[in-house]
This record gives structure tokens, C-alpha cells and sequence, in this order.
């Protein structure tokens, strides 16, 4: 039953220099939260001011590279029943304050996540579904150093209480993925380090392999990706299926990728071996039909492709289940010269995405 309740919202966030970004954020989350509490690690800028003027409670605590110990900061200054937790490059949209707002007055839910579009340069968006509000409760922390994450902790709680985690459809645009915004943040040197320094407190911590290799898949490092797959490899061997999260398929394509690098047979091999452990991977689908493609398997190849677009299993990147494998049955198709197949799958996909650079070259060919 829904109940209308006059629960309060905290929006809880950690800064440093975010001045540029700050004005943006703070006029489009007017009327989200009830509470603005902020830990600054060691801001230089006005970023201080800005946030004092628009009402926010500012905390001050020396930046000791780790974001779980400076978000679990703000939760326990924070004294609203709900937790939104958002960073300076995340913009919410109008829909997504009044969806936000409406869920505090449902006692059945204990948790939503936020469809995060991630802004590439290239101008395409990649989607993902993360948890970022929850009911505020003391065994709710976050965990890890870097991308540091709540569900550990929030899922057992939900099967306590037995409420339900839902899903706010309204967008959150996430500009911080645009390489010449992290480059001159200097993320890539900043992240890999706290990565790799957790990691020599617990190599077996399985998030965090997923997290470096991901690291070298955004940068386009091949050589970073090669240095640290054997160390995932053996890590993804002694975790136990349980161990194995929503990301599982990812890690196991990039860390493939970092074994077996142009070695296409090698890679296919090891990839089915690791198959069996996230069935119903869009992700494994999906580099399974590309290394057939590359392999000249092209009936196996469309197979796959086919596969990916018809697997409901997890994903954090979304197109790893949409534009991804409809642009690999365009390619198929032209490699058959079925062109009028490959212009309706390209059609399909430039639905979905119209500024991806394969579908727009492609769209220019065809």
C-alpha cells in the first residue's frame, strides 16, 4: 500500500575545486532535496561559497584518497530519512526531481536507482542503471576505495525489510566521462593509483580488477590492460560463483582482451571457458560474435549478434545488448551483400543511437 509520508530527502555529495561545474548542478537539483550535505576534501576555489549560498552544509575532511570513507562522512552527518547521493557533473532533469521526490512517500520501496547517461566526446550517451537512493540506516555504507558502492550492504537490508528497489526512468546526464573533462582532471593517474593501492590490501577484491581494466578500456591503454590481466585471471579463479556480480560478463570480455590480444582463436577459446560461469551475458554474447567475425565465422558470428540483442542478463554499458550487436549483424549482412538487411538493422540502430560514429559512418556508406 502507498502511503504518503513527509519524509525527508538528503542530497549528499563530496567536492573538491568544482567550481565550473557547481552552478549548473545546483539550479537543476532545486526543490530534489530537503538537505544538502557536502564534504569538501581541500577545495582552492569559491566551490565553498557556492555551496553555502545555496543552503548546503559543508564538511571539511582531508582528501585521504578514499571516496567510500568521504561518502560514509556525509551519511553520517546526514539526518534525512532518504539518501540521494549525486556529483557535480550529474545533472538531473526536471522529470527526474518530481519522480525522485514521489518515491519518499512509498513505504514498499527501499531503494531506486537512476538511468546515468554517460556523455562520450564523440557525442554518443552510454546508459547505465545505478543505485544512488536508498533509506538512510546504519549498516548502509559504501565500500571501496574508488567507485565505491553501497550495494553490498543496501541489498541485505532490503531483504530484511522486505521492500523493493525501483527504478526512476527520468535521465541524469553524467558529463564527467568526456575524456578532455578527466584528462584535465587528471582521473586516469588519480583512479589507476587508488586501484591499484587497494588491490595490495586485497588482490582477491574482484570489483576492483573489473574497475583497473575498465580504466585501460576507456584510455585505450592495450599495456596497462596486458599488465593486469593475468592478476584478474587469477583472482576470477578463486572467487566463487557467488562472488560473481552484474558486471561478471564485462570483466570477463576485458580481461580476455587483455590475455589474448590479437590472438582472436585463444580469446574465443577462453571466453566460452568463462561463459559458463555469466550465461546469459549480453556482453560475452556480443564479443563472442566479434571474434568469430573476426575469425571469418560469419553464420556463428550472426548467431551470437542475435544472441546479445535477445539476452535480458545484466549489463552496466547498455549497448553491449543493443547498438553494438545490431551494428555487427550491419556488418554481416554487408559481408554477404544482403544489403537490404543491412539497412534495416542499420536503421534499428541509428534509432537508438544517432550520434555513434559506426552508425554514422556506416549510414554514410550505405
Amino acid at each position: 500500500m502507498t502511503v504518503q509520508t513527509s519524509a525527508r530527502l538528503s542530497l549528499c555529495m563530496i567536492v573538491k575545486d568544482e567550481a565550473d561545474m557547481l552552478p549548473g548542478f545546483l539550479e537543476r537539483v532545486r526543490g530534489l532535496w530537503d538537505e544538502l550535505v557536502v564534504v569538501d576534501t581541500g577545495s582552492t576555489d569559491h566551490s565553498v561559497a557556492l555551496l553555502e549560498a545555496a543552503g548546503a552544509r559543508v564538511l571539511h575532511q582531508p582528501w585521504r584518497h578514499d571516496f567510500a570513507l568521504a561518502r560514509n562522512h556525509s551519511l553520517d552527518a546526514a539526518t534525512g530519512e532518504w539518501i540521494i547521493f549525486l556529483d557535480p557533473d550529474e545533472y538531473v532533469s526536471p522529470e527526474f526531481v518530481v519522480q525522485a521526490r514521489a518515491v519518499l512517500g512509498d513505504e514498499a520501496v527501499g531503494a531506486a536507482t537512476v538511468a546515468m547517461q554517460n556523455l562520450r566526446e564523440d557525442g554518443h550517451v552510454q546508459e547505465a542503471h545505478l543505485l544512488r537512493m536508498f533509506r538512510r540506516a546504519p549498516e548502509v555504507r559504501f565500500r571501496h576505495a574508488i567507485h565505491e558502492d553501497v550495494a553490498e550492504t543496501l541489498l541485505p537490508q532490503l531483504r530484511a525489510t522486505g521492500q523493493v528497489l525501483v527504478h526512476l526512468a527520468a535521465p541524469v546526464t553524467h558529463h564527467g566521462y568526456r575524456k578532455e573533462i578527466a584528462q584535465a582532471r587528471n582521473k586516469k593517474q588519480r583512479d589507476t593509483a587508488i586501484i591499484q593501492a587497494s588491490l595490495g590490501q586485497d588482490p582477491d577484491d574482484l570489483y576492483l580488477h573489473f574497475k583497473l581494466l575498465e580504466q585501460a578500456r576507456f584510455w585505450g591503454d592495450a599495456a596497462l590492460a596486458s599488465a593486469v590481466a593475468p592478476a584478474a585471471l587469477e583472482a576470477w579463479q578463486r572467487v566463487p560463483d557467488s562472488g560473481l556480480n552484474y558486471w561478471a560478463g564485462e570483466l570477463a570480455v576485458m580481461l580476455v582482451d587483455g590475455l589474448y590480444a590479437g590472438q582472436w582463436e585463444a580469446a574465443l577459446v577462453e571466453l566460452q571457458a568463462m561463459a559458463v560461469r555469466v550465461p546469459d551475458s549480453p556482453a560475452i554474447a556480443l564479443r563472442r560474435g566479434e571474434l568469430l567475425e573476426l575469425l571469418g565465422r560469419l553464420e556463428d558470428a550472426n548467431a551470437a549478434f542475435k544472441s546479445a540483442l535477445s539476452l535480458q542478463g545484466p549489463a552496466i554499458n547498455t549497448q553491449l545488448g543493443s547498438v553494438r550487436p545490431r551494428m555487427g549483424l550491419v556488418r554481416i549482412a554487408i559481408a554477404l551483400q544482403d544489403m537490404d538487411t543491412a539497412r534495416a538493422h542499420l536503421q534499428l540502430a541509428h534509432q537508438l543511437a544517432p550520434n555513434d560514429r559506426e552508425v554514422v559512418f556506416t549510414k554514410g556508406l550505405l
